[in-house]
């Protein structure tokens, strides 16, 4: 009998509600770890720890020949050449190939990793200062004479390198991270968890910030700009100004604290302080800015400043004091709530004024274009909220979502003289961590993920339901008690992603018109997230902190921080147009987009896998592709001799009226394919009867 073919593409997502007659070819009724997007279903990229160095994925080796060798290289020891200063690791011990090093004209070769600066030929090779060799040329990158050395070496630096990256120091979970100005931060406890420590990545790893100190006065007279110093008239001590914040009254007479570096001496209570035409008297003695331990620390970035300042980070973690950090100086934010009550669980930005939310349901506002100080006769506000506020984001350009686990509503308006809040929902709410901006304000609720968009009326909001189709996951994580952790907008990949405290997650894809939701399953277990464009870098990177203390960073390398990828996807029952009818299927074709190689498995079940007929075995599949068409594709970036095209062509006969295919793939280095399209061969045989 003639064998037809039948075609569909690869999209739309998981699909737990529809019928199995009804479902619509290509989605799915199982998987893990394959992301949608445009073209099919990814599988998902790696992830690798950060703390500033280079990173894992980058890694490399250098093969360095060398004579004249008096003594062995080993694995591990840094050599250095004498003239040119370049130092590298020794990723293996030297291979000798002639010679001796008791004869003294060993000669061979070094494969070196984490190599800075350029080895020059005829320099002596040292370790810890003692000449061992001497080079024997340049080094050469990717420099093996086999495949199997190469892979083998590669493997090594990339293992090599990610051993070199660590966590910040102390204990429990990553609290919070922010990227501000190119540079990756993050909060964590100290060992024994009295306090919290700000970390900064920098190209030696993390390393834990100076927090510095203020000084509270009163009774000011005049003003003292940034970067005057000022003097204590009775003990002598100076320091220099970074922050100067008036907490009550004005300039004539008020009450505030200064945030200052540079400090010599020891200022002391009552005496009068004055510097740069500033004029107070000083309220106690200095204060040693410092952290709680523990919080879940929320923040927004924003230069309040206009050109003259830099964008500065502003943080609430609900366990102190929100804060100011510019990079390097911290300046505490003192509301007048009292220090007991002054502990915002979340913050953001709306018409240039900075917005605190607290547990109690209490909504504060900023002085426009001063974030640090709230005076009410200057324009700072309090609202009542009516529930912990469990969310705040910007949603347009005048207007911020605020949330409690029963109710959202909005602020809008251009200033403190206009500012309102309206109710949107006034029975449901969002879960705490889960609003983002993704392109409108999108949040996870107990029914599923929603979004909440301005209708044509001014000031008008209405939300919508965004995952219909796998209502029955979120059943099943509220049976199993799992929780909403965090959660980001990966504006790059047009995705919303939702971790949960089991380590899971999902994926939702907003670049068509029904949005497409597919699960992934992590190595590690999120806290928080965030985004930021991390030094010269031209996309905004991804992170996660871990609840064992890491920092990743999510969308680069080939494997779960050295762990393989685990995905599969499940089509939903294919019956070809045809349910009553049974066939025989003969072979499936997967079209695939691949950079390389790809290792597939697929296997198929037939009429919803019935237990009277046998599944097919598994069956291994290898994709070669990603070649490029001459003067179109990007140059270095397609492979020679490959098709354009990757198609995996697999036997997988069976007899049945419909076929369910599942496509597996696990492994530690390889980069990410698409499934774009199928192509079932099958032949036409008789009706079913008394439903067989």
């Amino acid at each position: 009998m003639t064998m037809h073919p039948h075609s569909h593409l690869m999209r739309g997502g998981f699909d737990l509600v529809t019928p199995a007659i009804a479902a619509v070819p290509g989605r799915l009724m199982g998987g893990v770890n394959y992301e949608p997007e445009a073209r099919g279903y990814r599988r998902v990229f790696g992830y690798e720890r950060y703390d500033g160095q280079p990173r894992p994925s980058a890694a490399s080796y250098w093969v360095l020949n060398f004579d004249a060798g008096t003594a062995a290289i080993t694995e591990g020891q840094t050599v250095t050449g004498l003239t040119s200063g370049a130092t590298g690791k020794a990723l293996i011990d030297a291979v000798v190939t002639s010679g001796s090093y008791g004869g003294a004209d060993a000669a061979g070769y070094l494969v070196l990793t984490v190599v800075s600066g350029t080895f020059q030929n005829n320099e002596n090779l040292q370790v810890a200062a003692v000449t061992k060799s001497v080079a024997n040329g340049v080094t050469a990158e990717r420099g093996a004479l086999t495949d199997a050395n190469d892979t083998l070496w590669y493997r090594d630096a990339v293992a090599t390198a990610r051993a070199l990256i660590q966590k910040p120091a102390g204990e429990g979970p990553v609290r919070g991270s922010f990227v501000l100005n190119g540079v990756k931060h993050c909060i964590r406890n100290n060992v024994g968890s009295t306090a919290g420590v700000l970390f900064k990545a920098t190209a030696a790893g993390w390393v834990a910030q100076d927090l510095g100190k203020h000084l509270l006065f009163i009774a000011a007279t005049a003003a003292f700009p940034e970067g005057a110093t000022v003097t204590g008239g009775t003990s002598g001590a100076t320091g220099v100004v970074r922050r100067a914040v008036l907490q009550t009254g004005t300039w004539g007479a008020g009450t505030g604290l200064l945030t200052l570096s540079g400090i010599v001496g020891a200022f002391v209570n009552a005496e009068a302080i004055t510097g740069g035409g500033g004029a107070a008297t000083v309220s106690g003695t200095l204060v040693t800015n410092a952290l709680p331990a523990g919080g879940h620390y929320d923040y927004t970035i924003h230069n309040f400043y206009g050109s003259a300042y830099s964008p500065r980070a502003y943080l609430a973690g609900g366990v102190g004091y929100a804060f100011e950090w510019d990079g390097t100086y911290f300046t505490p934010i003192h509301t007048g709530l009292g220090v007991t009550l002054d502990k915002p669980t979340h913050v953001s930005e709306l018409s240039n004024h900075l917005f605190l939310g607290y547990s109690t349901g209490e909504m504060i506002n900023s002085e426009i274009g001063v974030p640090v100080q709230f005076k009410t006769a200057a324009g700072a506000l309090s609202y009542s909220f009516g529930a912990k506020i469990t969310n705040m984001s910007k949603g347009e350009s005048t207007a911020m979502i605020v949330c409690g686990r029963s109710q959202i509503g909005y602020v809008f308006g251009n200033d403190s003289s206009d500012f309102q809040l309206k109710p949107i929902s006034g029975d449901a709410g969002a879960i705490e961590w889960t609003l983002v901006s993704a392109g409108s304000p999108t949040y996870m609720d107990e029914a599923g993920i929603r979004r909440v968009q301005s209708t044509d009326s001014f000031g008008g909001w209405r939300a919508g339901t965004l995952t219909d189709a796998v209502e029955p996951l979120f059943q099943a994580k509220q049976v199993a008690m799992v929780s909403a952790a965090c959660s980001m907008r990966v504006r790059k990949k047009d995705l919303y992603r939702l971790f949960f405290d089991d380590g899971t997650g999902l994926t939702l894809y907003l670049g068509r018109k029904v949005p497409e939701v597919i699960p992934f399953e992590l190595e590690h277990v999120a806290f928080c997230a965030c985004e930021g464009i991390i030094g010269s870098d031209s996309e905004e990177s991804a992170f996660i902190g871990t609840d064992d203390g890491y920092v990743m960073e999510l969308d680069h390398g080939t494997s779960f921080d050295g762990a393989s990828i685990l995905a599969w996807a499940r089509l939903v029952p294919n019956h070809l147009g045809a349910p009553a009818q049974n066939k025989r299927f003969h072979l499936a074709i997967i079209e695939c987009d691949v950079e390389g190689l790809a290792s597939l498995s697929i296997m198929a079940e037939y009429s919803h896998g019935s237990a009277s007929l046998p599944v097919t075995a598994e069956q291994a599949l290898s994709v070669n592709a990603g070649g490029g068409v001459w003067n179109e594709a990007l140059w270095n970036q397609f492979n020679w001799s490959a098709q354009l095209v990757g198609e995996a062509t697999a036997f997988v006969p069976g007899l049945g009226h419909n076929a369910i295919y599942t496509i597996l793939s696990e492994t530690a280095y390889e980069n990410p394919h698409i499934l774009k399209a199928m192509t079932i061969h099958y032949s036409p045989r008789g009706m079913r009867r008394g439903g067989a």
